[in-house]
C-alpha cells in the first residue's frame, strides 16, 4: 500500500513538472512569436507597399496586399540618374569604409591584446566612451573641420567620419577574438624568424575569420544605413548618398510612398545578402570572441 502511494506521487510529481515545462515552453514561444510579428510586419507592409501605385498606396483604409501591383517603383528609382548615382555613392563609401574600420580594428585589437603598457586599460576604456557619445554632438566640429580643408561633399569625409560610429566596437570585438588564440602559436612563428606583422599576416588573421566577417558586417551595416552624418556633410546632388537621396520623396504637403519603398526595399537587400553569406561566420565570431571580457 505505502509503495503504491509512492508511485502515485512520483506520477503526481511527472505530471507537474511536464504540465510547468509545457506552460513555459509556451510562453517562450509565443514571446519569440510577438517579437517577430513587430520585426517582420513592418518589413513585410514596405515590401507589400512597394508594389501599390502612388495612389493605392494611400489609400483609406489600407490594403495590405496590392489590387493593381506594379514594378513602375522599382524601374523608376533604379533608372532616375540622380538616384543610380547616389546608390553607387553608397556602395563606394560603405566598402571604403568597411576597409579602414577592419584595418585599423585589427591592428588596434592585436596591440590591446598582446602588448602590456603603461595607460592600456584607461586607453581601451576612453576608446569604448567615444563610441558612447551620440554622433549628433560631434556634427557642428566635424562640419567645421571638414569645411576649413574642403573636405565637405567628398566620399572621403564620410569614410573618416564613419570611423567614429564602427572602430571602438570592432577593436573591442577583434580584441576578445584574438585573445581565443593560444600564443604558442605566434611564439612559434616568432622563433621561425616571422615579424609581429608576419604573425598577424601568417597566423592571427587566417584564424581570426569569423571574428572578421562579423567586423566587416557591422562595419558595411553602420556606414550603410547611416543617415544623420550623410545629410549634413554631403549636401551636393553628385555626393549625396542612397539613403540621404529617398528623402526626396517626403515632402510637406505629399510623401511618394511607392517609390520610398521601394528604394527602401533595395536598400535593405544588400546588408540582408551580406548577413545571409557570413551567418555562419558572424555566429561563430559572436560565440567565441565577443562574449569574452
Amino acid at each position: 500500500m505505502q509503495k503504491k502511494k509512492v508511485i502515485d506521487l512520483n506520477n503526481k510529481t511527472t505530471t507537474v513538472s511536464n504540465s510547468f515545462f509545457f506552460t513555459e515552453r509556451t510562453i517562450i514561444y509565443a514571446i519569440i512569436a510577438i517579437f517577430l510579428f513587430i520585426t517582420l510586419f513592418p518589413l513585410v507592409w514596405v515590401f507589400s507597399t512597394s508594389f501599390k501605385p502612388n495612389e493605392e498606396a494611400i489609400d483609406f483604409p489600407p490594403r495590405f496586399l496590392p489590387q493593381n501591383a506594379t514594378f513602375s517603383n522599382y524601374v523608376f528609382v533604379l533608372t532616375d540618374p540622380s538616384l543610380v548615382r547616389s546608390l553607387i555613392n553608397s556602395f563606394v563609401v560603405s566598402l571604403g569604409s568597411t576597409a579602414l574600420s577592419v584595418v585599423v580594428s585589427a591592428l588596434g585589437g592585436y596591440a590591446f591584446a598582446r602588448f602590456e603598457f603603461r595607460g592600456k586599460n584607461l586607453i581601451m576604456s576612453i576608446i569604448l566612451g567615444l563610441f558612447m557619445i551620440p554622433v549628433v554632438i560631434n556634427i557642428v566640429p566635424l562640419y567645421t573641420m571638414l569645411s576649413n580643408v574642403g573636405m565637405l561633399n567628398s566620399p572621403i569625409a564620410l569614410i573618416l567620419t564613419f570611423q567614429i560610429l564602427i572602430i571602438p566596437l570592432n577593436i573591442l570585438l577583434l580584441k576578445n577574438y584574438f585573445e581565443t588564440i593560444p600564443r604558442e602559436l605566434e611564439e612559434a612563428a616568432l622563433i621561425d624568424g616571422c615579424s609581429r606583422l608576419g604573425v598577424l599576416k601568417r597566423v592571427i588573421i587566417p584564424l581570426s575569420m569569423p571574428g572578421f566577417a562579423i567586423a566587416s558586417v557591422l562595419s558595411f551595416r553602420f556606414s550603410w544605413n547611416e543617415f544623420v552624418l550623410p545629410i549634413v556633410l554631403t549636401n551636393r546632388p553628385d555626393s549625396v548618398v542612397f539613403q540621404v537621396a529617398l528623402y526626396q520623396f517626403i515632402s510637406i504637403n505629399r510623401i511618394e510612398w511607392g517609390y520610398l519603398t521601394a528604394g527602401i526595399t533595395i536598400a535593405i537587400i544588400p546588408v540582408l545578402v551580406l548577413m545571409l553569406s557570413f551567418q555562419k561566420q558572424m555566429i561563430k565570431g559572436l560565440t567565441i570572441g565577443a562574449i569574452r571580457g
